[in-house]
Formats: C-alpha cells, sequence, structure tokens
C-alpha cells in the first residue's frame, strides 16, 4: 500500500499570553515540510512505533496509545527533553532515557531504541552538533540507549524547532507509520486530533509557554 503523508504540522502559541490555555494555529499549506525529510528514515524503515494494530482493532488502539501512554508518558516526555536540550543539560536527557528504558512496554522500548538509531544514523552528517553529537556519543560509549524521544528531543533542538511542532511531528510519525501498518485511510479530522493532543500535553504545566515562531 502506497503509504499517504499527512501534511507537516506547525504549532505556534500567542506570544502575549499571561496565562491560560496557549492559542493554537494551524499552518498546514505552508508547514514545515523539511521536517519530514528529518525523520524519513524512521517512517521509510519502521514498521511499528507504540501503536501496531490490524484494521480492525486500530481505533481502539490509537485510543489506548493516544489517551494513555502519549499522555501520560511520551508527551511529557517529548517536553522534558526538549527543554533538557535547551538548556544543554546532557545529563537530565540521558536521565531520561535510562527511565524511558525503564518504564515503557518492553516491545514498545524496543522499537523506539531501533527508531532513535535510524534517526541518529540520518542525522549524522550534519555540522556542529553540539547536544546532539554528544547525545549520539552517550549510545555508541554504551552510556544512553537513544529512545527516539530522546534522539527526536535533541534533533529538533539543533534543528531550532519549537516545543509544539516537536510535539505534533512525533505524533504525526505515529500515526503515519501504524496507518500504513494497519492499511487504512486516514480520516479526515486527524489533523485536529493531533493538535488537541499536543495541546493538553503543552497545558499540562501551568505557566510554560513558547514564543511564537514567526516565519516570512
Amino acid at each position: 500500500m502506497k503509504l499517504r503523508l499527512l501534511p507537516s504540522i506547525t504549532i505556534l502559541p500567542t506570544p502575549d499570553e499571561k496565562g491560560g490555555d496557549e492559542e493554537i494555529i494551524e499552518d498546514w499549506a505552508q508547514g514545515l515540510a523539511w521536517v519530514r525529510w528529518l525523520l524519513g528514515s524512521v517512517r521509510a524503515r519502521m514498521d511499528g512505533l507504540s501503536v501496531v494494530a490490524d484494521d480492525t482493532a486500530f481505533s481502539a488502539a490509537w485510543r489506548e496509545f493516544a489517551e494513555g501512554l502519549f499522555i501520560e508518558r511520551l508527551g511529557p516526555a517529548l517536553k522534558e527533553g526538549w527543554r533538557a536540550a535547551q538548556d544543554g543539560g546532557l545529563p537530565a536527557l540521558l536521565a531520561l532515557d535510562a527511565r524511558l528504558s525503564a518504564e515503557l512496554p518492553r516491545a514498545v522500548a524496543k522499537r523506539s531504541l531501533r527508531a532513535g538509531a535510524l534517526l541518529l544514523k540520518s542525522t549524522r552528517q550534519a555540522r556542529y552538533q553540539g547536544l546532539l553529537g554528544r547525545m549520539r556519543e552517550a549510545v555508541e560509549q554504551g552510556r544512553a540507549d537513544g529512545h527516539l524521544v530522546t534522539v527526536w528531543a535533541a534533533v529538533g533542538h539543533f534543528f531550532q524547532l519549537p516545543l509544539t511542532s516537536v510535539i505534533a511531528e512525533y505524533l504525526r510519525l505515529e500515526w503515519d507509520i501504524a496507518v500504513r501498518r494497519a492499511g487504512i485511510c486516514a480520516p479526515s479530522d486527524v489533523r485536529t486530533e493531533i493538535i488537541q493532543l499536543t495541546g493538553k500535553v503543552m497545558r499540562s504545566a501551568a505557566g510554560d509557554h513558547e514564543p511564537c515562531l514567526v516565519r516570512a
């Protein structure tokens, strides 16, 4: 089955908020299309991440993932990892990576590690990698396992992606791979669901707001 990718997602909070919910803005037509390239190796070579289900069980499996593992663990981990990367905090990133190894279901953890390795390999040639390079070195030296969430947080920081886009693009990756495996067509409202799930993660810590990203 030919994979039909969702368009890239740009989700931007307003610059003048003083608490309360972020205003989330959708920009599909002119989204971060190049992010598809960043995650291309993972999307092309993985046959499953967190959601592995056939067409008959897909809806229930996705809902369980979205309302359970993602909201409770992976979404907060993406936020924690991105902030650690922003602070240049390799020890914090490695600690998060170790917790994921301990807390993720075994099958999910195994696929996460493979996906993380693919993402590290695909970004190896980038110059002046800073924290991303130190994360890769830690994985190669056996000081970190290299889960997709922590590697993606470091990659997102390196390429100056806002946290909201890091979260939304991770969800889009999960969705693209899951529907390809299940052999189903994407429902028309999935982009809205991704925005809503991203908003829930962003709102989980009151008072934390990311700067608005403005593109010419």
